[in-house]
This record gives C-alpha cells, sequence and structure tokens, in this order.
C-alpha cells in the first residue's frame, strides 16, 4: 500500500508531496496522521530549513475525503459518534496550527486544485506558487456547513483582503489561477514542468541567504505580528531575535562572506 505522504530530503531543502492522486489527494484519517506526525516531527529537524509542498498526480489537495468509507474505523475510539467527529474536526484544524509552529519555511507549490482543507495547507504556508492548473475553492456552505473552516476565515482575509476572503467564503466558488494571481492568493504561475524547479530555486535562494537561527527566529516573529501584536511588542521581538542572531558563529561567518563577496558556509552555530 502507497504511504500517504513521501519526503523528499535533499539536504537543508525538502519536498513533502501529499500521495493519494486516485482521490486528489483528499485527506483520510491515514494521511491526517500522517500530516499530524510529519509536522510534529520538524520541531527538532535542524537539518531541514525548507520546506515544499505538493500533490502527487494532477491535485494539489482536495480536502476532506467525502468518500472514505467507515472501513477507516473511528478517529477517536470509544467515544460516540458526535465526540468522535468533534475530535476529527479539531485535530484537522489543528493541523494548520501545526504548520505555522514548524520552524521551517513552507512554500506551497500548488500543481492542481486545492480545495476546502488543501486551501487551507495552502494558506498556511508562507508562499504559494502555482500552475495554470491551480484551483482554489473553499465551498463549505454549498454543503450546508458554515462557509468558513480549518483556519480559511484566519488565513484568507489576511493573504488576500477582506472583499476578497468574503467572495470566496460566501460564494464557494473556484477560483483560476490567473484570478489568484491578481489577488495575491499566489505570487507566480509557472508551467507544470518548472513548478518544482521554480519552488526550489526560491527554496535555494533562501537557504543561501538565511542563516538557520536568523530564518527559525523570523518566522517566529512574523507568526505574532500576524496573530496581531502591538508595534512595541513587534520591537521588542525584533530587539531580541538581533542580539541572539548576532552572537552566533553564523553571524561572523555572514559577515566575512560579504566581505568577501560569497555566499555564507552556514554551520547553525
Amino acid at each position: 500500500m502507497e504511504t500517504p505522504l513521501h519526503f523528499d530530503s535533499r539536504g537543508p531543502i525538502g519536498i513533502l508531496t501529499l500521495n493519494r492522486p486516485e482521490r486528489l489527494n483528499a485527506i483520510d484519517h491515514a494521511m491526517l496522521r500522517a500530516l499530524r506526525a510529519f509536522f510534529d516531527a520538524r520541531h527538532r529537524d535542524y537539518g531541514t530549513r525548507v520546506i515544499i509542498i505538493t500533490g502527487a498526480g494532477r491535485g494539489f489537495c482536495a480536502g476532506l475525503d467525502l468518500k472514505a468509507g467507515p472501513e477507516q474505523g473511528p478517529w477517536q475510539p470509544g467515544v460516540g459518534p458526535v465526540q468522535d467527529s468533534l475530535a476529527f474536526q479539531e485535530d484537522i484544524a489543528d493541523l494548520m496550527v501545526k504548520m505555522r509552529d514548524c520552524p521551517q519555511a513552507l512554500i506551497a507549490a500548488v500543481n492542481g486544485p486545492a480545495t476546502g482543507g488543501g486551501l487551507s495547507i495552502a494558506l498556511a504556508s508562507d508562499m504559494r506558487i502555482g500552475t495554470a492548473n491551480a484551483r482554489f475553492a473553499c465551498s463549505y456552505l454549498n454543503l450546508g456547513l458554515g462557509g468558513a473552516d480549518v483556519g480559511s476565515s484566519y488565513f484568507l482575509p489576511k493573504i488576500v483582503g477582506m472583499a476578497h476572503a468574503a467572495d470566496m467564503l460566501y460564494s464557494g466558488r473556484i477560483v483560476e489561477a490567473q484570478e489568484a494571481l491578481e489577488m495575491g492568493l499566489i505570487t507566480r504561475i509557472v508551467e507544470p514542468d518548472d513548478l518544482i524547479p521554480a519552488a526550489l530555486a526560491i527554496a535555494d535562494g533562501i537557504v543561501r541567504r538565511a542563516s538557520p537561527l536568523g530564518l527559525r527566529l523570523t518566522k517566529q516573529v512574523l507568526n505574532e505580528t500576524v496573530n496581531g501584536i502591538s508595534l512595541q511588542t513587534a520591537l521588542k521581538l525584533e530587539n531580541r531575535n538581533q542580539i541572539l542572531a548576532s552572537q552566533t558563529q553564523d553571524a561572523r561567518e555572514a559577515r566575512q562572506a560579504w566581505f568577501e563577496k560569497r555566499d555564507p558556509a552556514w554551520r547553525d552555530a
């Protein structure tokens, strides 16, 4: 049986592939367990600094697999169906927290439909690029549910603005790649064969220019400012980060490399 995830480690850059192509990489119990375990394991993964997230086949992630049958068993054994459903809902939502809390920069390389929870995986990434085949939707209202789920009401307005977010959440309509580019949901459209190379080029630029500690500290402070803190608190976090990073061997190496007009040799030391 194929594993629901595939992780290809290329030194400081990893490629995480959602691997249920026959279901457009929709999330079943096995995939959710694998995703939660994967991001938990990244907290002490100092070797990986940037992770590219993509989907196998023609889809990125079609959200929750609504056709997954009872053969999966309960998500939370030993409780009633309402409690079981609530535990699953909480744990798929908590995946977005795990993604934001992991110290690596996350690049979503959207190769096809990213809908429902799949859209939220893309939104919880730090940046998004796509092909012309990329499509985005959060169609919960069309299923008789609330229009926002799995972090979409939190991420979407911050990324595309209130009006675009309301349009997507209220209508549940499909947003094609060009419109997604225009509203800032993705930052570029590339040819399908160029998607992973383009994401790798972005990742390589990050790992060459950013010290490992500096990158982790930057994601931390960005998370806090996006969550909503005062200017004074943001400045305190930035001040702390600058002093911490400036005392490392990597900071001394970066200054020397700048004088010598070369890329730094990072050691995370």
